[in-house]
């Protein structure tokens, strides 16, 4: 029991990245951290046996390293359940692109053995769900932007070990602009684009800049600040909706009645009421927050809906359709 228990402790300390461990190291954490004395000989031994039976390599150094193989799987005491096979299958298919790949390598082996626990798994059922479910988006479907791995792994590790950097970024307008330095407080996903929110030298108010426009970087040694005002949500939700003005009570007739139920299932807010008119319309009332993704989702009705209230939005939509009546007119 002894021994076993003696294995189970190397085996926690082999790591999985980097040099390896050497046993003189196995030797001292034993007896620092539980209290085992034991000798170098006995160690090597213990490593050659373990070797027989576990996916771990010696470097053939001397001393000698020893870490896990690449691609072995990871082994948990007990044994992972379905739950927890299926979350990290599931991270791995939908979470891959929002974590640095260092991170992601320390994640492999987990995923690895999730793959074969629910290949394995006598419940059918469980090992059948990651393919009966997938994660879409109601927005028109474009190519992602390419986004340089090695670029992308200076921006998250940045963001990572709180680091500001230095960059060369290229505008919309393709002009290429030299940043001394990049002052990195949050990243957000937005249908296929990775923005960094980070503010630039000197100026204190942040900013996006899009991953895939920065050209080159070098880390610097000099620690993020973050102001004391800055919380990223609100952030996040006030740039990203794109604001106009405060919140409105917006009026609109709909002539669908699918397009009303579905508000009706999915109201836009807790005080949304539906009216239904003597001609075959409906009218909906809510408290909304003026932006342009307010103007961008009654757009996507098209002639379906009619702006009514506040009138301020509605004479938008009379002069919008005024500009789509001349451009579609024939000459």
């Amino acid at each position: 029991m002894n021994t076993l228990y003696r294995h189970w402790l190397i085996l926690r300390m082999i790591p999985r990245r980097g040099t390896g461990i050497a046993t003189t190291e196995i030797q001292s954490r034993l007896k620092v951290e539980d209290g085992i004395e034991t000798t170098l000989r006995t160690i090597q031994r213990d490593l050659i046996d373990l070797e027989t039976l576990f996916p771990i390599i010696s470097d053939g150094k001397k001393p000698s390293g020893w870490k896990w193989s690449d691609d072995a799987a990871n082994i948990d005491i007990p044994n992972m359940d379905p739950v927890t096979a299926l979350t990290f299958t599931l991270a791995g298919q939908y979470l891959n692109r929002m974590f640095p790949k260092g991170m992601l390598s320390a994640l492999a082996p987990y995923q690895k053995t999730a793959k074969h626990r629910l290949e394995s798994a006598i419940e059918a059922k469980v090992a059948s769900w990651p393919n009966k479910i997938r994660v879409m988006s109601r927005n028109l479907a474009t190519i992602p932007p390419d986004v340089s791995d090695e670029l992308a792994e200076k921006v998250y590790n940045a963001l990572l070990e709180e680091r500001r950097f230095t960059a060369s970024y290229r505008t919309v307008g393709g002009r290429e602009s030299t940043y001394r330095e990049v002052n990195p407080l949050g990243m957000v996903f937005v249908d296929g684009l990775t923005y960094l929110i980070a503010s630039i030298n000197q100026h204190v108010d942040p900013i996006l800049l899009l991953l895939h426009r920065f050209q080159s970087i070098e880390l610097l040694d000099t620690p993020v600040t973050i102001p004391d005002d800055f919380n990223l949500d609100e952030w996040v939700e006030e740039l990203l909706t794109f604001p106009v003005g405060e919140t409105i009570r917006l009026k609109a007739r709909f002539s669908r009645k699918t397009d009303i139920q579905r508000l009706k299932e999915s109201p836009l807010s807790e005080d949304q009421k539906v009216k239904e008119l003597p001609d075959g319309l409906f009218e909906l009332t809510a408290s909304v927050e003026d932006t342009l993704q307010l103007r961008w989702w009654l757009n996507g009705f098209g002639s379906r809906v009619e702006v009514v209230a506040p009138a301020s939005l509605r004479q938008e939509y009379v002069e919008l359709a005024d500009a789509y009546a001349k451009m579609y007119r024939p000459e």
